[in-house]
């Protein structure tokens, strides 16, 4: 039997990639709540089996409430907590010196990973949605000096493959992007009741995929 589920919230980057999703694991996604087996609510608002909240939304009545934060959305710069990596792109991209990155830490997930854990918690494999309260975030911790340097460094290098003015170290001498020494995970929420949610949905846990790296390019190549 194919589940009807109806998108409740605006038609934004993270409603298209669940859209996609759905549709891909064999949902069928209604245009009316009433015609629907299940309802989901994307931001703020009242109702819906499970509601997707950003950080800081007042938690409603519904079965499930999924808070997310620091969603990358390549092409989006707003509504789910990607502004200050696509005011970065934006800077680093038309050359201003010095760009401010923000400050404290990110817990940085792309809207893959997002719309991946999202359909398993809509689509149980037994039928039975979960229920309160779980967050969603990436696991790494990040500060903005580390992620505004990658962002050059990947700016740089597209430039040369554009120019054909690579070099050997230019091609070389491009490490992979790591954490800065003192970064703490003291603000990151609790992430284990979304891995024990996303286990007795049927899935295998909270396991992010999409590398840091892989994400800060598709924001490049997707940004104005």
């Amino acid at each position: 039997m194919i589940t009807s589920v109806f998108i409740d919230g605006e038609e934004d980057g993270l409603h298209g990639a669940l859209r996609d999703r759905l549709e891909r694991a064999g949902a069928s996604v209604s245009t009316s709540p009433d015609t629907s087996d299940i309802v989901v609510r994307l931001g703020q608002g009242e109702g819906g089996d499970i509601a997707v909240l950003p950080e800081g939304s007042t938690i409603g009545g519904s079965t499930l409430n999924v808070v997310v934060r620091d969603v990358i959305i390549p092409g989006w710069d707003s509504g789910w907590g990607c502004e200050e990596i696509a005011r970065m792109v934006s800077m680093v991209k038309v050359g201003v010196p010095n760009v401010d990155a923000y400050r404290g830490i990110r817990y940085w997930v792309h809207v893959r990973d997002v719309a991946d854990a999202l359909c398993t918690l809509i689509l149980p494999k037994e039928g039975r949605i979960s229920e309160g309260l779980v967050h969603l975030c990436g696991r790494r911790p990040w500060n903005g000096t580390d992620v505004r340097e990658e962002i050059e460094v990947l700016w740089n290098r597209f430039n040369d493959a554009i120019n054909h003015s690579h070099t050997t170290e230019s091609l070389s001498g491009v490490p992979s992007p790591v954490r800065g020494p003192n970064i703490t995970d003291d603000d990151r929420p609790d992430l284990s009741p979304l891995h024990s949610a996303l286990i007795e949905s049927g899935g295998e846990g909270w396991h992010p995929l999409v590398p840091m790296r892989t994400s800060l390019m598709e924001v490049i190549a997707l940004s104005g």
